[in-house]
């Protein structure tokens, strides 16, 4: 007999709240267990320039959207001693997760929407809370805001609070990373391709009627994308910020892609003063010379790259090796798990089988694309498409479950009918639906083992001691600290949930990164006298250079500003070798 607080979970497990409340202590359970880290520098960044730990406080954040920027901003105004943009991206990720717990009670019987958004959140959930990165929670929001709204259109009547909420989740998605919410809704596909088959069925006299909702509100969504985005644009009107976008998007070709190879290209190089030891320089991210690293070297650099060319010998590369890259993807055994219980218990008609064949051509087809352009097997990117995919393997059960039911119940009293014994879901939601969860729960200690708390007990000691040596930086107000690429990051000292004091290190600045020529750091560097970080080192005393290869930058600078520098070892702070340059030239 069910205690009365049971009988009340029973009752509301329907519910948006419900959802809510179980997704916040998964939430809270994952984070205790294990420990959240940013996965690349670029989160580290944002939310630096949310808190103003490095002097420049903007919402102009280049790769996500003005609006998101805007609201951190907002944020760390009211206090600069909470982690805001952590415990943005957390809310946004519990809210898409909920959505997703949320559809599921509501599309099959019993719990097994429960266990379905368990089985999800143990490998989804520690992508995005322990490994946090931008692109996973705009995927993820993208996923979730298309499932949820495709949830409203095939319900029996029109639901405000789902549509408010799916727009909202699918504008976050898109303010977080625009070209991820584009993959992510697109391989949602499956769902948008059953949903077409199934609209007579369905809906009989009515399908035009709720294919033309179908068609209106995701062209509102789209609208609306289309509104944010104009709104972002026109905060980067100004020469400064077009002057940025024209070198970043060069960057980004160069840097993320590749340089031209040197020894093929010797002539180019040398034509554009490129030396040897300026292109090692230059392709570890130590780019940062405005003066002969400029936009239109760039230009001539980007545009003497090989073409790529769409040919039989890339299409067949891909297709030899694509089989053993999905077997190496955790989400390709979830999506195998919903795969073998749809096999058992969904109604296998033909509109289903169109909804996964359209999934995994539209798999395949961007999963192609990103091969094609070197962008292919990136985690953060891979995350939120194997997400969109496991929802539609997930939409596909829970809908041809609910046909099974259904004509089970309309066979009943009909001779004959049936005669192949069935299994229903609802009869083992119980005792087997928690044994499979914590099936996959064990299996994926095999990658939660590496981020335990236990297992990490060191990380806070390391993290103390790395913050020691820039909280010794920012206080030595009477110096400026240029650093070479991967000597000082903050990502080693600063972990998600650590507050960052304001201006802390508004007197260093990184020969590398996108952010390093951005108008508002181009300012700071001009109030410190530095224009040219490798011109204005020299015998510049109030200057200190943080390199692990002082004679690569030695060369460089002997190349081409002063051959008659040299490098005088001034001391060591933590784990990093700090120098000044001598020269006979001072500009």
């Amino acid at each position: 007999m069910k205690t009365r607080f049971l009988a009340v979970i029973d009752r509301k497990r329907k519910s948006p709240w419900f959802a809510l409340g179980v997704n916040l202590m998964a939430m809270l359970a994952m984070t205790l267990v294990m420990r959240p880290s940013f996965e690349t520098n670029d989160d580290i960044v944002f939310a630096e320039f949310g808190s103003g730990l490095r002097g420049v406080k903007t919402p102009r954040l280049v790769f996500q959207n003005y609006i998101l920027g805007l609201v951190y901003r907002l944020l760390y105004q009211v206090t600069g001693r909470l982690p805001w943009y952590t415990i943005v991206q957390y809310a946004v990720l519990v809210a898409a997760f909920s959505a997703v717990t949320y559809v599921f009670m509501n599309r099959l019987k019993g719990y097994w929407g429960l266990y379905l958004s368990f089985i999800l959140l143990w490998v989804f959930g520690y992508e995005s809370y322990i490994h946090i990165q931008f692109t996973k929670t705009a995927g993820i929001a993208a996923a979730a805001a298309v499932l949820l709204l495709f949830h409203m259109i095939t319900s029996e009547k029109f639901c405000v609070w789902e549509t408010v909420a799916g727009f909202l989740l699918g504008l976050t998605g898109f303010m977080y990373r625009e070209d991820q919410f584009f993959a992510s809704s697109a391989l949602m596909a499956g769902v948008g391709i059953y949903f077409i088959f199934t609209l007579k069925k369905r809906f009989p006299g009515k399908e035009w009627k709720r294919f033309g909702l179908c068609a209106g509100i995701f062209g509102m969504l789209l609208l609306a994308v289309f509104a944010v985005d104009c709104t972002d644009r026109l905060m980067y009107k100004n020469p400064q910020w077009q002057e940025y976008q024209r070198f970043n998007n060069l960057r980004s070709e160069l840097l993320d892609y590749g340089f031209p190879d040197y020894e093929s290209n010797q002539t180019l190089y040398q034509e554009l003063g490129i030396s040897r030891e300026a292109y090692e320089l230059y392709r570890t991210w130590n780019f940062n010379d405005p003066d002969k690293f400029t936009t239109e070297v760039m230009e001539k650099l980007a545009e003497q790259k090989p073409e790529k060319i769409l040919s039989g010998k890339v299409i067949h590369s891909f297709v030899k090796r694509f089989p053993g890259d999905v077997l190496q993807q955790k989400a390709f055994w979830i999506v195998l798990l919903l795969f073998v219980l749809w096999l058992f218990f969904g109604k296998k008609g033909y509109a289903a089988w169109f909804g996964l064949a359209g999934e995994l051509c539209m798999l395949g087809g961007l999963n192609f694309y990103l091969y094609f352009q070197g962008r292919y097997l990136v985690n953060r990117v891979d995350v939120g498409l194997w997400f969109s995919v496991c929802l539609t393997m997930a939409w596909l059960l829970a809908d041809s479950v609910k046909e099974r039911e259904k004509a089970k119940e309309r066979s009943k009293g009909k001779v004959g009918a049936l005669s192949v014994p069935t299994v229903s879901m609802e009869k083992i939601s119980g005792r087997w639906g928690l044994v499979l969860c914590a099936a996959v729960l064990l299996i994926a200690q095999s990658f939660w083992y590496d981020d335990w708390r236990l297992t990490t007990r060191e990380i806070p000691k390391a993290r103390v001691s790395q913050r020691a040596v820039l909280e010794t930086i920012g206080t030595d107000k009477e110096h400026v600290y240029l650093a070479k690429s991967g000597t000082v990051s903050e990502i080693v000292c600063y972990g998600p949930f650590d507050p960052m004091p304001e201006n802390l290190l508004d007197n260093l600045y990184w020969l590398s990164g996108w952010e390093c020529r951005t108008p508002g750091i181009v300012k700071e560097m001009r109030e410190h006298g530095v224009t040219n970080p490798y011109k204005d080192m020299i015998e510049n005393k109030k200057v200190y250079l943080i390199d692990d290869n002082i004679q690569l930058t030695l060369d460089y600078i002997r190349q081409n500003y002063d051959k008659n520098a040299e490098a005088v070892f001034v001391k060591t702070l933590g784990n990093v070798d700090l120098y000044q340059i001598q020269g006979s030239v001072r500009e």
